[in-house]
């Protein structure tokens, strides 16, 4: 009887069994991949009113990395896969007098990953409509370099000095034996 469970063993090994196994050890977790972004603007003043020009741009950049997310950091050499699943974006400290006429959320060499418009202190909360495909594809990147850099760019109705909060709800596969 243990010859025969040796030699079903063996052909499960040999045929693919090798994947199977490999697969029962993996890690599979849920987290919020989470980066900050400080957003600035600087008003323009018309030089005959002094009037504060309308649409103003800003820009912001920061860092994304997976050594800072105790969930993931004790797997970082042993990552399979990353799954970024969904985007919430929180615009912190918009006062009620300031709009953001649009923002968009980009990581360089992915391209941008959402747009969204119209964003008040009441609505300064959102989860915007993503490109899957980009949302991909920055997963894929950041598995492959760790990090990412995350930049969110747009246009307010006045100046602005905020804190653009980015939560990536990700699906993290790592092998625990690897």
């Amino acid at each position: 009887m243990k010859i025969k469970a040796a030699i079903l063993l063996a052909i499960l090994v040999t045929l693919g069994g090798c994947d199977w196994i490999r697969n029962l050890s993996n890690v599979e977790l849920e987290t919020d991949l989470i980066v900050n972004v400080p957003v600035a603007t600087v008003g323009k003043k018309s030089a005959e009113t002094g009037a504060t020009v309308q649409d103003v741009s800003f820009t912001g950049s920061a860092v994304l990395s997976l050594d800072e997310n105790e969930d993931i950091s004790p797997y970082l050499e042993k990552l399979r896969e990353i799954d970024l699943q969904t985007v919430t974006v929180t615009i912190n400290g918009l006062t009620p007098a300031q709009t953001i006429t649009s923002v968009s959320l980009s990581v360089p060499g992915v391209g941008t990953i959402c747009t969204h418009a119209n964003i008040t202190s009441t609505t300064g909360a959102f989860n915007p409509q993503i490109d899957a495909a980009k949302l991909k594809k920055a997963g894929e990147k950041l598995m492959d370099e760790l990090s990412i850099t995350v930049t969110v760019s747009g246009t307010s109705t006045t100046p602005i000095t905020n804190i653009a909060n980015i939560i990536f709800g990700a699906k993290v596969t790592a092998g625990a034996l690897d």
